[in-house]
């Protein structure tokens, strides 16, 4: 029922009034007191307030004045009584609406009546503008939580970010979540408004285990739980107040949280006020939202766990490998040098079968040697411990050695093997003895899988990266593509290789199933090998054939500058920090070309010295854009090392001791430190770039 309140004290006029309310469904209070008044007001006991201008007791306008202020919150409408001729328009100004005297009862009825369902309809209007609001903002905290659980694959980090959306949308007192990361590792997350009380932890923690025993009933427990089990990790906003258990009657929401079909933990959050529907709906979309990121941080650690292993795997049998083909090497190389001595006559005189016999054995025995080298080489490859000797040289120089190491083989079989080559081939950095070693499988593979009075031809081309088919680069992520190469095929009139089969060439132990294969024998790891050795180069390998029709294996090497060649150096010491868990700092220095006083000039006549160079310390000087550039790489150099560098740097740059403050050379630096900058050549030497960036726009 409505309640009207009079301010009057014209007892004639409130009985009137009175009587022509009572017809109504509205109830009346009379006061005075101003008191009184603004308590009705502020605890929203009246819907309508209406105020006699002839007030004996006090003024009307001020009282009037001090009611609108109040009343403005609650919507509450103000009416006032005045004469017909009245001249009060500041009253009128402070009103809704007015009566005239003498009071009209059928006009007075009619008018509350309206402002009472005028009052109502505002209040209902207000009330449905604060839920859609307080639902819009809920549905941003869960766009916008579910946006940052996306983003992330911590599962402590989702499960704060889950907690931080509840907190703003529902503004919960304190909150429990319950975590089993695994059966050894049980945190209980408390977040509270205030601090807590040790009986108020310890009933948490029992609640939470009770909670947790009431989700499986029936079913069997995945963990056995008692209260020592469990960590509890306490977020606490306000320290200075505290909780007791209290809290535990306050209104509460509770969910679990699942991984897919299993068990992850519970969450349960109180509040003084009483949650609505709405609250309950986000409070669970919530707890559902975050199983899905879960269960991918969930995968992730899995993957990782796996990949670590798989790595401790590989490094194992990497280490098998080299160990036993070092032990075999041994008795290997004495019974060699065994057999040809006995060959030789030296130990007594050799029969012709004797002598059929210990050839036999010297072949397996030497067989038996290249198959131990082979895997090796594979092992040092795939460890990262191969060592290569790059330097400037004409690919022809291997090319043309191996050709004519395998011409007696070739003529054994009637086959004819030659070389083509263009003019002007360019130079670029090799490992000679490494090139040798591909050539060799290339072109004893080729003898061996073409028959009798074929021909094999050994091609060399300058080429260009556009001309390279890259659908036939097998095996090979994240690409890195120079623009000019020099490219070397190996084309034979073969048995060639049928099409299913041409993306299993380049793998380990495998062997395309065929009948010559069955006679030649090999243990599969000879193109593997040659394979990383390209790629060692910066190179590429690939095949191309047809059953029957024969079979062209071709490889381009890139034609790098000494830019590029530093940059795989710095490949190769940030895989030997890498191994050995150091730091690797890059020096990048840069300076206009026509600069009067030259600072990269001076440190190669040695006429600053920066760095104490030793044998790791390597460095380049190329230009880009109108400028010289510096780059230096210092393995097993720390953010020590790196601070010491610069202040070098800078005390050399700077003029001392003369008048003018202008700096002795027109330089900027940038100082590196691998791993926080980048974990490859590329990314370090991105990240140097941006920072003398960084130093121009500072």
């Amino acid at each position: 029922m409505a309640k009207v309140l009079l301010v009057s004290d014209n007892e004639k006029q409130n009985e009137q009034i009175s009587k022509a309310l009572a017809k109504t469904s509205a109830s009346i209070v009379v006061s005075t007191d101003e008191t009184a008044i603004i308590n009705y007001i502020e605890k929203s006991i009246v819907s309508m307030i209406i105020v006699d201008e002839s007030l004996e007791s006090s003024d009307a306008l001020i009282l009037c004045k001090k009611i609108h202020a109040a009343a403005i919150k609650g919507n509450i409408a103000i009416v006032v009584i005045v004469a017909q001729d009245t001249q009060n328009s500041d009253l009128l100004k402070m009103s809704h609406s007015y009566i005239t005297k003498p009071i009209n009862e059928k006009l007075l009825t009619a008018g509350i009546l309206n402002n009472l369902k005028l009052k109502k309809a505002i209040d209902t209007l207000s009330t449905n503008n604060s839920e859609l609001a307080k639902s819009l903002y809920q549905l941003d905290v869960l766009y916008n939580t579910s946006t940052q659980l996306a983003g992330s694959l911590d599962k402590q980090k989702l499960i704060n970010i889950m907690i931080d959306g509840l907190e703003k949308s529902l503004s919960f007192s304190l909150s429990s979540v319950l975590v089993f990361n695994d059966e050894h590792n049980i945190d209980l997350i408390i977040n509270s408004l205030y601090g807590i009380s040790p009986r108020l932890e310890h009933s948490l923690k029992l609640r939470a285990i009770l909670s947790y025993r009431a989700l499986f009933d029936k079913k069997r427990i995945p963990y056995e739980l008692n209260v020592n089990d469990i960590k509890v990790i306490k977020n606490i906003k306000y320290p200075l107040e505290e909780y007791d258990l209290n809290i535990l009657k306050f209104d509460n929401l509770f969910a679990p949280i699942n991984i897919g079909e299993k068990f992850f933990g519970l969450i349960e959050v109180f509040r003084e006020t009483d949650y609505t529907q709405e609250d309950t709906t986000c409070f669970q979309t919530l707890a559902r939202q975050v199983s899905l990121p879960l269960e991918n941080a969930s995968l992730y650690e899995e993957i990782k766990k796996t990949n670590i292993k798989l790595e401790k795997l590989e490094r194992l049998k990497s280490e098998f490998i080299s160990i036993v083909s070092h032990e075999l090497r041994t008795p290997l190389t004495a019974i060699k040098n065994s057999l040809e001595i006995c060959l030789s006559g030296k130990a007594g005189e050799v029969s012709s079968i004797m002598d059929k016999f210990l050839n036999m054995a010297k072949r397996n025995v030497t067989r038996l040697s290249g198959i131990i080298n082979d895997l090796l080489d594979l092992s040092k490859v795939e460890a990262g411990k191969m060592d290569f000797k790059f330097e400037k040289t004409a690919i022809t120089t291997p090319v043309e050695f191996m050709k004519n190491t395998f011409e007696n083989v070739a003529k054994e079989k009637n086959i004819q093997l030659t070389l083509e080559k263009d003019d002007n081939l360019c130079e670029t950095y090799i490992d000679t003895q490494r090139i040798e070693q591909v050539m060799s499988n290339l072109i004893s593979n080729a003898i061996k899988f073409t028959n009798e009075n074929g021909n094999i031809t050994i091609k060399i081309e300058n080429t260009k990266v556009t001309d390279i088919d890259k659908s036939k680069l097998i095996g090979i992520e994240k690409p890195v593509f120079y623009n000019n190469y020099i490219k070397v095929s190996v084309k034979d009139s073969g048995i060639g290789i049928a099409a299913e089969d041409l993306k299993k060439v380049f793998d380990q132990f495998q062997q395309i199933e065929n009948s010559l294969n069955r006679k030649n024998g090999g243990t599969g790891l000879g193109l593997p090998i040659a394979k990383q050795l390209i790629e060692a180069h910066r190179g590429f390998i690939w095949v191309e054939s047809e059953l029957n029709k024969g079979t062209t294996f071709s490889f381009a090497i890139p034609i790098l500058t000494e830019k590029d060649k530093f940059i795989i150096d710095l490949d190769k010491e940030i895989s030997k920090a890498k191994t050995c868990n150091n730091n690797l700092l890059l020096v990048l220095i840069k300076e206009k070309q026509q600069s009067e006083k030259s600072f990269i000039e001076d440190i190669g006549k040695e006429k600053i010295s920066i760095i104490r160079k030793t044998s790791s310390t390597k460095e380049v000087e190329y230009h880009e854009d109108g400028y010289n550039y510096l780059a230096v790489m210092i393995p097993e150099a720390d953010k020590f090392a790196q601070s010491f560098i610069e202040k070098k740097i800078e005390s050399t740059i700077q003029n001392s001791g003369e008048e003018t403050n202008s700096p002795k050379y027109d330089i900027l630096y940038s100082t590196i430190i691998f791993p926080d900058s980048g974990e490859n050549s590329l990314e370090l030497m991105e990240a140097a770039k941006n920072a003398l960036k960084c130093r121009v726009e500072a």
